[in-house]
C-alpha cells in the first residue's frame, strides 16, 4: 500500500479488503462488514465503523485504527511484509540560524578541538518508522516506539522533529511529495531503525523483566514450599510405612517438583517481537552547520544538522556500528565518527573499528 499522506484509516480499510471484508466509504468515513472469524480476531462486531480514536464508552461496533492500536497491528501482520509507506514534505519554517550556531558552539568532540563554520539552509530527508513491540511471558506487554533515520547521513533526529512528523498531530503541516520512495532505501532505513529501536527498548524491557522475575520467584517459592510440605508429610506418615516406600515417594516428589520448576522457567521465558507498523519518508527544511575539527595531523569537517521543532542537533551516525552519538570521538586515520559504545574513553589513540581491516577468513 502507498499513500501520499499517512492515513491509518485508509491503510486499515485496504487491509480489511485484502482480508475478505466489505468496506464502503460514506460521509462519516469507512463502514466495514467483516467475516465472522476476522471480527472475532479483532474483537468487534461483524458490522463496524473505522474510527481514529477510541470512543468514551466502549462498544463493539467501532474499530479503532490509530497508529499503535492493537487492531492496526493485527491487520499489519495479516499481510506478508506489510507496512504503510507514505511520502510527504513538512511544511514548517526552518530553525533560526542563531539557534543552530549556539547549539553547534556547545557541541563536544571528545578528542579533538572543533570550530563552528558556515550555517546554511538545507533540505534533509528522513524516514520515520513506527514499530510495535511486544513482550510475552506469563502475560503480554506491548507498546509502540517511533524512530527516525536521516537518509542523508544515517543520523538520528531529535524527538522534537518526530513529534512534528506525527500524522495524528496536525495534518495541515504535511504536503504531497511527488518523489517516489526507493524500496531499497526504505528497507535499509527500516533495518537501521529496527536495530536502534531494539536498543531504545532496553529500558522499558528492563522493567518488564523485573516484573516477570518477581512473578517467577513468587511462583518458584510457592511450588518449592508446596513440595517441601509434601516431603515433610511423607517423612512423618500417620501409619507405619516401610523406609523404602518413603524414599520412593520422596524421589517421586522430587522428580515432580523438578519437572514443574522446569516448566515454570519455560512459562516465564520472555519472548520479544518488534514489527513495523508504518513508514513515512519526509523532506524537512533544516539548517546545516559545518564543524571544522583537527585530530593530530588531520583536519576535516563534520556536518551537523538542526531540524525544526528540535531542541538539540541530530545525533551523528557511528561509522562502526548502528548506533548514534551526540559526543563523538574521531579516529586518527580518517576522522571516522565513533560512538561511546565503540570508544568508551577518548584518551590516547583510540582503535577505530571502521578502519580495522577484516581478519583473514572472516565473512
Amino acid at each position: 500500500m502507498r499513500a501520499i499522506l499517512p492515513d491509518p484509516l485508509e491503510y486499515a480499510a485496504d487491509a480489511l479488503l485484502a482480508a475478505g471484508a466489505l468496506v464502503d466509504r460514506d460521509a462519516q468515513g469507512f463502514l466495514a462488514v467483516l467475516p465472522r472469524d476476522l471480527a472475532d480476531e479483532l474483537g468487534v462486531a461483524e458490522e463496524c465503523r473505522l474510527v481514529s480514536r477510541a470512543p468514551e464508552t466502549p462498544c463493539d461496533d467501532r474499530l479503532v485504527c490509530s497508529v499503535g492500536a492493537p487492531a492496526l497491528e493485527r491487520l499489519a501482520t495479516r499481510i506478508e511484509g506489510a507496512s504503510a509507506a507514505a511520502a510527504a514534505r513538512l511544511d514548517v519554517e526552518a530553525p533560526r540560524p542563531s539557534q543552530a550556531r549556539a547549539l553547534a558552539g556547545r557541541f563536544v568532540v571528545r578528542n579533538a578541538p572543533a570550530e563552528v563554520g558556515e550555517v546554511s539552509p538545507s533540505l534533509a530527508t528522513y524516514v520515520v518508522a513506527w514499530l510495535a513491540w511486544s513482550a510475552e511471558a506469563d502475560d503480554r506487554y506491548d507498546g509502540v516506539v517511533q524512530m527516525g533515520v536521516c537518509l542523508d547521513d544515517l543520523g538520528a533526529p531529535d524527538p522534537g522533529l518526530l513529534g512534528l512528523c506525527d500524522p495524528l498531530g496536525d495534518p495541515s503541516r504535511f504536503r504531497p511529495d511527488p518523489v517516489a520512495a526507493d524500496s531499497a532505501t526504505l528497507r535499509r532505513a527500516l533495518s537501521l531503525a529496527t536495530t536502534r529501536a531494539e536498543r531504545a527498548l532496553e529500558e522499558p524491557l528492563a522493567a518488564v523483566r523485573a516484573l516477570v522475575a518477581r512473578r517467577l520467584r513468587r511462583d518458584h517459592e510457592r511450588i518449592a514450599e508446596y513440595f517441601e510440605q509434601l516431603a515433610r508429610d511423607a517423612r512423618a506418615p500417620r501409619r507405619r510405612i516401610e523406609p523404602a516406600a518413603i524414599e520412593a515417594k520422596l524421589a517421586h516428589l522430587r522428580a515432580e517438583r523438578d519437572a514443574k520448576l522446569r516448566a515454570l522457567g519455560e512459562r516465564y521465558r520472555l519472548r520479544v517481537a518488534l514489527e513495523p507498523l508504518a513508514l513515512l519518508r519526509i523532506a524537512v527544511p533544516t539548517l546545516a552547520v559545518r564543524l571544522r575539527v583537527r585530530r593530530r595531523k588531520l583536519a576535516g569537517e563534520l556536518r551537523l544538522r538542526l531540524a525544526p521543532g528540535a531542541s538539540a542537533l541530530d545525533q551523528l551516525a557511528c561509522a562502526a556500528c548502528a548506533g548514534t552519538t551526540a559526543q563523538p570521538v574521531v579516529c586518527d586515520e580518517r576522522l571516522h565518527v565513533l560512538c561511546e559504545t565503540c570508544v568508551p574513553s577518548p584518551q590516547g589513540r583510540p582503535s577505530c573499528p571502521a578502519c580495522r581491516p577484516p581478519r583473514a577468513g572472516s565473512a
